[in-house]
């Protein structure tokens, strides 16, 4: 029987750490994959901030060429303390809050297949980009799957 890890790769995108000002999360390739799972895990603090969560795309994992990448919804856990089922929640103008509830843990669930990208003129690459959240701290992780070549005994890399 086959186990997760020799189905996904996970890549840490964001260490846990205080969203002190606008972030850049690490970019990854979709070029080996055809989907991917981002894990947005936000403890908020006390503040009435919200932090804006938007995708960009680009045609390398350097973000030389970003352009907004568009979805329509995400996953949503406001209080994981009290809760483990996420919520589908729309979202406005390919853009979300990590809002959440105050002084509690948050976890949002971004679903994008690859040909949702920009592929016609090589888009493969795809970041998270989140606002400021004075009081909070976050870590995302992205879970790859589908890959496009199977090898049993590897990973391909997501982002070199």
């Amino acid at each position: 029987m086959r186990q997760l890890i020799q189905e996904v790769q996970p890549v840490v995108g964001l260490t846990p750490g205080a969203i002190t000002g606008a972030v850049t999360v690490d970019t990854i390739s979709l070029a080996n994959y055809q989907h991917v799972t981002i894990f947005l895990q936000v403890t908020k603090g006390a503040g009435t901030e919200t932090g804006a969560v938007a995708l960009t795309q680009d045609t390398a994992v350097t973000a030389t060429a970003a352009k907004a990448l568009g979805f329509d919804w995400v996953w949503k856990t406001a209080d994981a303390a009290t809760t483990d089922v996420p919520v589908k929640t729309a979202v406005t103008s390919d853009t979300f809050n990590m809002g959440g509830v105050a002084s509690k843990n948050s976890l949002f669930v971004i679903e994008i297949d690859s040909d949702s990208l920009d592929v016609d003129n090589d888009f493969d690459c795809l970041t998270l980009t989140l606002g400021t959240l004075v009081t909070g701290t976050a870590s995302v992780l992205y879970v790859l799957s589908q890959p496009r070549f199977i090898d049993q005994t590897t990973h391909i890399t997501a982002i070199a």
